[in-house]
C-alpha cells in the first residue's frame, strides 16, 4: 500500500522527504502544501469518504483536541498492539521528550507521532546587551521588553525590538505576554474569557511595543524576521525555534555568531506531529503507522536539528549537540517551560477570530478592549 502524507511548507519537512528517498521500498509520498491552503486540504482529506491522504501533519495542541474529539484521527496507542516488537524498539518511544510526547495526546490517548517543535526563542545582540547566563539560559520577563527595547532603540542603525506580528502569527506571538500577565482564554466553566482584564492589559502592553519595532512590524512573518536576524536590524528578536537552523548554520550569514539566545518565562510551543486519518480501514491505518515509525527513526531527529533546529528526542540534546548548536540548550529549556493552549475541542473554532481581533488592535484599528470584547461576543 502506498502511504500519502500531506504537510505544510516548513523547512523540517525536507528531513521527511530525505527519509522517504532513503527508503523507496516503503512506498511513501510527501505532498507539501502552502500554509495558507493547508487547513482546508487537511479537513478535505479527513472528511472524505475514503481519505486521499493516509497520514497528515497536525500542529499539536492547537488542532489536536478538535480533530480527535470529532473522530477524524486514528488512535495510535490502540494500533500499537498490531506492531512488531522490533519496530517499537527501533522507534524507541521512550526517547521522545516528555513534554513533546504529552502534547501528542488527547484525553490520555496518543494521536500523532512528533516530528518537530516550534516555540518561542528570544534572540539578542550580545554587542548591545548582556544577560546573566551563569545559571544557564537567560530568562527575560516579557514585562521587561518595553524598558529594554526603549533603551536599545536607535534607528536607523538598529531597532530595539522585532515582533512576529503578522496577521498569521500574532496570536501565538502574544501568548508569552498573556501568560505572564495572568491572562486566560477560558474561564472555570470552560467558556471563552477573551476579554478578561489581564488579557486586555497584556494586549495593550504588546501593542505598546510596536513603537520600538520596524514601521511595518504588523506584517512581519517568518521571512521578515529571518531578514532582520540576517541583517542584525534589531537588538531583540522573538522567533520560532523551528526556523533557527537555516539562519545560524548559514556560513554566509554575517550575524550568525552575534546573536545569543534567551527565553521568556512562559514561552509558547507547538509540536508538529504526523497523525493517521481515521477514515480508512484499520489495516491501512496499521500500514501507515508502520511506515511512519520506520521513517521517523532517531537518526532523522538529529537531521531535524541541522535542518530546522528543533528536535523532539532526548538523544538529540546530547552534550556534543548542545556544544555544536548554540541555540539548542534554549530550545530544550523552552520545551520544559512552554505553556500550551487549553485542551478544549471547541477552542479551535475561535482561534481564527482571535488572530483577527488581536491584529486589528495591534494595527491601531480598534482598542485592545474593543477587539477582545468583540471576539468574546462572537464566540460565546
Amino acid at each position: 500500500m502506498s502511504v500519502h502524507i500531506i504537510g505544510p511548507d516548513d523547512p523540517a519537512l525536507a528531513v521527511l522527504q530525505q527519509a522517504i528517498d532513503d527508503h523507496p521500498r516503503l512506498d511513501a509520498h510527501l505532498e507539501v502544501i502552502p500554509w495558507s491552503a493547508y487547513r482546508a486540504r487537511l479537513m478535505e482529506a479527513l472528511q472524505a469518504r475514503g481519505t486521499p491522504a493516509q497520514a497528515l501533519f497536525v500542529p499539536g495542541h492547537i488542532w489536536l483536541p478538535e480533530l480527535a474529539e470529532a473522530g477524524y484521527l486514528a488512535e495510535i496507542s490502540r494500533l500499537h498492539r498490531h506492531l512488531p516488537a522490533s519496530l517499537l524498539s527501533a522507534y524507541d518511544p521512550d526517547d521522545i521528550v516528555p513534554e513533546v510526547a504529552e502534547e501528542c495526546r488527547y484525553q490520555d490517548r496518543q494521536y500523532q507521532l512528533p516530528f518537530f517543535s516550534d516555540g518561542h526563542l528570544l534572540f539578542y545582540r550580545e554587542d548591545l546587551i548582556t544577560f546573566d547566563d551563569t545559571d544557564g539560559v537567560p530568562i527575560v520577563p516579557a514585562g521587561e521588553l518595553a524598558r529594554l527595547a526603549q533603551k536599545l532603540h536607535h534607528p536607523p542603525r538598529h531597532y530595539g525590538l522585532a515582533l512576529k506580528a503578522d496577521a498569521s502569527e500574532i496570536l501565538t506571538d502574544l501568548l508569552p505576554y498573556l501568560w505572564e500577565f495572568g491572562g486566560r482564554l477560558l474561564d472555570e466553566e470552560g467558556q471563552p474569557d477573551f476579554a478578561h482584564p489581564a488579557n486586555i492589559e497584556a494586549l495593550e502592553y504588546y501593542c505598546s511595543l510596536k513603537q520600538w519595532c520596524p514601521a511595518d512590524t504588523e506584517h512581519y512573518g517568518n521571512e521578515a524576521i529571518a531578514h532582520t536576524l540576517r541583517k542584525g536590524e534589531a537588538a531583540l528578536v522573538a522567533n520560532w525555534g523551528g526556523q533557527t537552523a537555516p539562519l545560524f548554520l548559514d556560513p554566509d550569514n554575517p550575524w550568525k555568531d552575534r546573536y545569543r539566545t534567551a527565553l521568556f518565562p512562559h514561552p509558547w510551543n507547538a509540536t508538529w506531529g504526523i497523525a493517521i486519518a481515521a477514515n480508512q480501514p484499520e489495516s491501512d491505518q496499521i500500514t501507515a503507522l508502520e511506515t511512519l515509525m520506520r521513517l521517523l527513526a532517531p537518526s532523522y531527529d538529529r537531521e531535524i536539528t541541522r535542518v530546522a533546529g528543533s528536535p523532539v528526542r532526548n538523544s538529540s540534546y546530547d552534550p556534543a549537540s548542545l556544544e555544536r548548536y548554540p541555540w539548542l540548550a534554549a530550545q530544550r529549556e523552552m520545551l520544559r517551560r512552554a505553556r500550551p493552549l487549553p485542551s478544549d475541542p471547541d477552542l479551535g473554532q475561535c482561534l481564527g477570530p482571535l488572530y483577527e481581533a488581536v491584529h486589528r488592535a495591534f494595527s491601531g484599528e480598534v482598542s485592545a478592549r474593543e477587539a477582545l470584547e468583540a471576539v468574546q461576543k462572537r464566540c460565546r
